[in-house]
C-alpha cells in the first residue's frame, strides 16, 4: 500500500469490501415488514441480472459508481457570442475537450492540486460512505444523502433548460455519494489499471455473428415476481439461426472540430459552473452525460446530411448534432407532448432562429413505432425509452420498477424493437442508424438489435449490416469506461474514476 494517499486507499478498500462481502446485497435491504421502494426493487433486479452478466468481481464496482455522483460534460454552443470566452473559462478550471480524447498536460497538475470544494469532499469521503448505506437502508426517496449545496446543483426559472432532462439537479442531488468527491489520478488502482489495459486493446469483431446467447425476458422481472405474466415468444430472445449478421469492420470516423465538449479528468467530480446568457439571450453551453456524446459521433455526420432524431426529447443529442455539422435538415420527433415542450425550450435557449431556418429544423409529434416516412433520411438516431438504470437506482418518482409500470417495463424490448425497425425503414439505402439506450440490460441492447434484424429479415426485403465501432472505444478509452463483452454495440459503464453512463450504442448500415 506504500505510496497510496487516503483517497486512493479508500476507493480500493471500499470496492474490495463490497466485492467480497457475502452480505453486500443485504446492506441495502429494507427492514423486515417494510415494503420495498421502487429503487430498492430496481437494485434487487440489477443485482440478480447484472451480477450474472458482469460477474461478482465487476458488478459491485459498477454498482457503487451507479449510486455515486454522476459526471457531466459541457457541450459548447457555437451560436453563443460567449463561446470562446466559455472555452477559456472551462479550460482554466481544468476541463478538457474530450473530442480531442487527449487530456491536456495541466489537467494532471490540476488533479494534484484540487479545488477547495473537491478537497473538502475528499476529506469527508469515508464519513459519507456509511451515511450513504444508511440512506438506502432507511428507504429514503429524497436521495439527499450528502450536504452538497443547493447552489451547486440547481438553477432558477430563467435557466432551467441548461441540463439534460433534470439530470444535473436530480441525479446529483439523489446520489448517495458512496465515494463522495474522491479525486484520483488515472491508473492509480488495480481496477483502473485493468480497465485501461482492456479498453486500449483493439478487439475487432468477427465478420459475421449468429443470433444467440442473450438474456431472456424473464430476467427483467427479477426475484419474487413470478406472478408477472410474460410471453417470451413475443420477445423471442432465442431465434433460429436463419441468417448471419454481417459485421462491417471498424473504420475511422471524422469528428468535426466544431464539436467542442468539455469534461474533467478521470477521478475529478467537480461540478460545472452554471451556464451564462449572452446578449442574444442564448446559453453558452449545455450540460449532459458525457457518454451521450458517442451516439452522435457514431452517426458520422457530414455537411448537408438529412437527419431524423426519432426520440429527440429532451434535446441534448439534437443540440449536439447541430454543433457537429451544418445539416441539410433535422427532424426532431417525440411522442410525448410534455417532453416535446422541454425540447422546444432547449432549442429556443440555444439555437437562434436563423440557424433553425438554415437547418430546416422541424419538431414533430408522431408515434415513432409507426413513423411511416420511408427512405426519407440518410442518418437516423433512435435513442429509445429504456429502464434508465441510473435514474431507476436513485429516483422513486415515476420509476420503471414501480408496480404500476411492471407491464410497461416488460414490454420495453418490443417497443424498442419497433422503434429501431421504423428507424431502419426511414433511412435510405446506404444510410446509417444509431441505436442507443442508457441501460446495461443485454436484452434492451444487443438483444433488441438481434430481434430487429430477425423481424426485418422475416417481414421485408431490407438488408442491414452492423458497423463495428471498436475504433471509438480505442479513441475514447482515456475518457470512458467501456465494457468489452457486447456482441454488436459498445457499452459505457459507470466507474468511480470515470462516472459516465451507462450508455449503449450500436451503428447499423442499410445495404438495400
Amino acid at each position: 500500500m506504500k505510496g497510496l494517499n487516503a483517497s486512493k486507499l479508500f476507493v480500493i478498500i471500499q470496492t474490495r469490501n463490497i466485492a467480497h462481502s457475502k452480505s453486500w446485497k443485504k446492506n441495502v435491504a429494507p427492514k423486515k415488514g417494510k415494503k420495498k421502494t421502487a429503487t430498492q426493487k430496481a437494485l434487487d433486479i440489477f443485482d440478480d441480472a447484472y451480477g450474472a452478466y458482469f460477474g461478482n468481481k465487476k458488478w459491485p464496482a459498477i454498482r457503487i459508481a451507479l449510486l455515486s455522483q454522476m459526471k457531466y460534460c459541457a457541450v459548447i454552443n457555437n451560436s453563443s457570442a460567449k463561446a470562446d470566452e466559455s472555452i477559456k473559462k472551462l479550460e482554466d478550471i481544468g476541463a478538457f475537450n474530450i473530442v480531442d480524447a487527449t487530456p491536456p498536460a495541466d489537467a494532471t497538475r490540476k488533479l494534484n492540486k484540487t479545488s477547495v470544494r473537491t478537497r473538502k469532499l475528499q476529506q469527508k469521503a469515508q464519513k459519507t460512505s456509511l451515511e450513504s448505506e444508511n440512506c438506502h437502508q432507511s428507504g429514503s426517496t429524497s436521495g439527499i444523502c450528502s450536504d452538497t449545496t443547493e447552489e451547486q446543483i440547481s438553477g432558477n426559472e430563467t435557466d432551467k433548460y441548461w441540463h439534460e432532462d433534470d439530470a444535473y439537479d436530480t441525479r446529483t442531488r439523489a446520489s448517495p455519494d458512496a465515494a463522495a468527491g474522491v479525486s484520483i489520478e488515472r491508473k492509480t488502482t488495480a481496477r483502473s489499471d485493468a480497465v485501461e489495459e482492456a479498453t486500449s486493446q483493439s478487439i475487432l469483431q468477427d465478420t459475421s455473428a449468429d443470433l444467440y446467447d442473450f438474456m431472456p425476458a424473464t430476467k427483467l422481472r427479477g426475484p419474487g415476481a413470478e406472478q408477472e405474466q410474460v410471453f417470451e415468444s413475443e420477445y423471442g430472445y432465442l431465434f433460429e439461426k436463419t441468417k448471419e449478421v454481417p459485421i462491417l469492420k471498424s473504420r475511422a470516423l471524422e469528428i468535426s472540430s466544431e464539436l467542442k465538449t468539455y469534461a474533467y479528468e478521470k477521478g475529478d467530480i467537480s461540478l460545472f459552473p452554471r451556464p451564462t446568457i449572452d446578449s442574444s439571450k442564448l446559453l453558452d453551453y449545455y450540460l449532459m452525460d458525457g457518454a451521450s456524446l458517442l451516439p452522435v459521433i457514431a452517426l458520422g455526420l457530414k455537411m448537408g446530411d438529412t437527419v431524423l432524431d426519432l426520440c429527440a426529447a429532451p434535446g441534448g443529442k439534437a443540440l449536439t448534432m447541430l454543433q457537429a455539422a451544418h445539416l441539410g435538415s433535422l427532424v426532431c420527433n417525440d411522442v410525448s407532448y410534455t417532453r416535446l415542450s422541454r425540447l422546444r425550450q432547449v432549442l429556443a435557449s440555444y439555437v437562434p432562429e436563423y440557424v433553425q431556418k438554415q437547418t430546416n429544423l422541424k419538431v414533430t409529434q408522431l408515434d415513432g413505432q409507426r413513423y411511416g416516412h420511408i427512405d426519407s433520411f440518410n442518418k437516423v438516431l433512435v435513442d429509445v425509452p429504456c429502464t434508465n438504470d441510473r435514474r431507476s437506482a436513485l429516483e422513486d418518482d415515476n420509476n420503471w420498477f414501480s408496480p404500476s409500470r411492471t407491464k410497461e417495463r416488460l414490454h420495453l424490448p418490443a417497443v424498442q424493437m419497433n422503434l429501431l425497425c421504423a428507424a431502419i425503414q426511414a433511412v435510405r439505402p446506404g444510410g446509417a442508424v444509431v441505436y442507443s439506450t442508457c441501460s446495461m440490460s443485454p436484452m434492451q441492447n444487443d438483444g433488441v438489435i438481434q430481434m430487429s434484424l430477425q423481424n426485418l429479415w422475416q417481414n421485408s426485403s431490407i438488408e442491414v449490416a452492423v458497423q463495428d465501432l471498436a475504433i471509438l472505444r480505442q479513441q475514447f478509452c482515456n475518457v470512458f469506461n467501456f465494457h468489452t463483452g457486447c456482441k454488436y454495440g459498445q457499452l459505457i459503464v459507470p466507474s468511480l474514476v470515470s462516472n459516465f453512463g451507462p450508455m449503449y450504442f450500436c451503428k447499423l448500415v442499410r445495404l438495400a
